[in-house]
């Protein structure tokens, strides 16, 4: 019987001896896939901030060289438009943007200075394009949160959250003009590309599209606000983000 007894003890301080081995290798698998986290985490945040820096310089260098170093911008900024389109950014809306801004650019050009500024008004549309396609490429390319992280760096919480948030809600905005004007073109607004031609309906664009626009807007700046006072942003010196890491 104390054999038994004996045989018995050790057994179960094997197994408890392998079950307390097996929790402490559990334990240490997890502060390894924790410290990879953690070092992936932090290379992520590297490359955002090198990728914000780089889209500040590259939109600035878009307005201050002169017009015939803009072909180099403009290699660049296809770069980044060929990398973003390997995270599945939309292209869409960046080229309605661009026959839109043509066609304002270029029609003030011609009414007021006539055809002789074709060429001029094409290379402003050029610069304004080249200088909005960083931040599209950011926006397109990097997490909010890591935008935020790097932001908290050098700006206070708030206002690394307003910026985070503006750069985010780009594509809602172009979402929101897109459901607008097809709204009022199905209630007979005069805002078609043939009918924008005549100078005249521009007002009725702004009047029927901008203003509603902005109304929008103003709404849903103030629900972000609401939502970010019930979280308790403002109450809080330092702000957690999601993901922790």
């Amino acid at each position: 019987m104390t054999k038994k007894r004996l045989q018995g003890c050790s057994v179960n301080h094997m197994m408890k001896s392998h079950k307390l081995a097996s929790s402490n290798d559990n334990q240490a698998n997890k502060g390894c896939e924790y410290s990879k986290m953690l070092r992936q985490s932090f290379k992520a945040k590297c490359l955002c901030a090198l990728a914000m820096v780089f889209s500040i310089v590259l939109s600035s260098s878009a307005f201050l060289v002169t017009t015939s170093q803009l072909s180099y911008i403009l290699l660049i900024n296809i770069a980044l438009l060929i990398h973003a389109r390997f995270y599945k950014a939309r292209l869409s809306p960046l080229l309605k943007l661009f026959a839109i801004q043509l066609v304002i650019t270029v029609g003030l050009y011609v009414l007021f200075y006539g055809s002789d500024k074709v060429i001029e008004a094409l290379i402003v549309v050029l610069r304004i394009m080249l200088v909005m396609l960083p931040s599209w490429w950011l926006a397109s390319t990097q997490t909010s949160h890591h935008m935020s992280q790097v932001l908290c760096f050098i700006l206070p919480s708030k206002w690394a959250f307003v910026i985070t948030t503006s750069i985010k809600l780009l594509p809602y905005i172009t979402q929101e003009v897109r459901d607008i004007y097809h709204i009022q073109c199905l209630r007979g607004a005069r805002i078609t590309p043939k009918q924008l031609i005549n100078p005249l309906n521009w007002v009725e664009l702004i009047r029927c599209v901008l203003f509603p626009l902005l109304i929008q807007l103003l709404s849903l700046s103030k629900h972000i606000a609401k939502s970010a006072q019930q979280r308790h942003f403002d109450r809080q010196r330092h702000h957690s983000h999601w993901p922790f890491i």
